[in-house]
């Protein structure tokens, strides 16, 4: 039977039928990468190619009248591509097993229950948040069977150089607010980095950028602006977050959003990427949300499901396109 009870004795007065659910990281990946990167849905096959284009463009002399049309300028196609998992998470429950406990008082009357009665709600809601959880850690941070890389995984097997602008685990800056692992000393690091890049600079400036991290380390982004500037909160988005909003604020002085992604807490990556550059790739989104349900052929136990194929990539994993802080590889 998949239902656990756990530290229940039989029939003590335990009236109350509803739960205090567990916890949960809501997923907030797919609201991010339909604002700042890309969802494609609907793709069947297991890989999906991206296009890319890119373009060399060398001025020449045009003092006199040239002969071949041919100026060795370049238009270049190429694709990054992403595989995608299916995955499947399923049980089934013997509702004759809620009778030993104070759960009995839920059920519905008789012997031959098409349901789990008033605790049906609250376990499909525990359900669906823990699935939902599971989606989204794999698609940052992979897992064993479904998306066994992550965007997170992806960057740090790339050959990046300086791309990786720092290693050590983000702070709130130290007593001063100064050392170089505060996150906003480690935002500037990475700014500074992408406008050192001529065309990553262009990005930087016409605001076709995000920064996306942890809430704790956004957390630690207003604790190290507080420290640098001795407590005077003077960019209207860090008051925000002084009030308690974790809503997306510009980098000071920058039309970058600062973005937070609940599933890189504990990663100690911050990320600097272009827009457009996340992609995630889904056979049908109400996928992921959707629980199925019913009887078994015997009308005995009661069966969940959920069935979902994804994949996570990049349009572009170099340095053109992002600069990240965290481990090597």
């Amino acid at each position: 039977m998949a239902l656990v009870y756990s530290g229940l004795s039989n029939w003590t007065d335990e009236s109350r039928l509803d739960f205090y659910l567990d916890a949960v990281a809501s997923n907030d990946v797919l609201p991010f990468v339909r604002q700042y990167g890309q969802v494609i849905t609907g793709v069947k096959a297991d890989t999906i190619k991206l296009p890319k284009l890119s373009t060399s463009v060398t001025i020449a002399d045009g003092a006199a009248c040239f002969t071949d049309i041919d100026g060795n300028n370049d238009s270049t196609i190429s694709q990054s591509s992403i595989t995608l998992s299916k995955g499947l998470v399923r049980d089934q429950i013997c509702v004759h097993g809620l009778e030993d406990y104070y759960t009995a008082q839920g059920l519905t009357l008789g012997q031959n229950y098409t349901g789990l009665g008033a605790f049906e709600a609250g376990i499909m809601q525990s359900v669906a948040g823990e699935v939902g959880k599971a989606i989204g850690s794999a698609m940052w941070t992979g897992s064993t069977n479904f998306i066994t890389s992550g965007w997170t995984d992806l960057i740090y097997a790339a050959t990046f150089g300086t791309s990786n602008v720092g290693t050590s685990t983000p702070t709130s800056g130290g007593s001063a607010g100064t050392d170089a692992a505060g996150v906003y000393n480690i935002c500037t690091s990475l700014l500074n980095a992408a406008i050192a890049d001529v065309d990553f600079a262009s990005e930087i400036i016409s605001g076709n950028a995000v920064i996306v991290m942890s809430p704790q380390e956004f957390l630690f982004l207003q604790q190290n602006y507080n420290k640098l500037n001795g407590g005077n909160t003077l960019v209207p988005g860090l008051d925000t977050l002084n009030a308690g909003t974790f809503a997306a604020i510009n980098f000071p002085g920058t039309r970058v959003p600062v973005v937070t992604q609940n599933f890189l807490t504990g990663t100690g990556t911050i990320i600097l990427s272009r827009r457009g550059n996340f992609v995630a790739a889904l056979d049908l989104e109400s996928d992921f949300t959707n629980v199925v349900m019913g009887l078994d052929q015997y009308e005995e136990n009661i069966w969940w499901k959920f069935r979902f194929k994804a994949g996570v990539g990049f349009r572009d994993l170099s340095g053109n396109s992002i600069k990240y802080w965290g481990p090597a590889t």
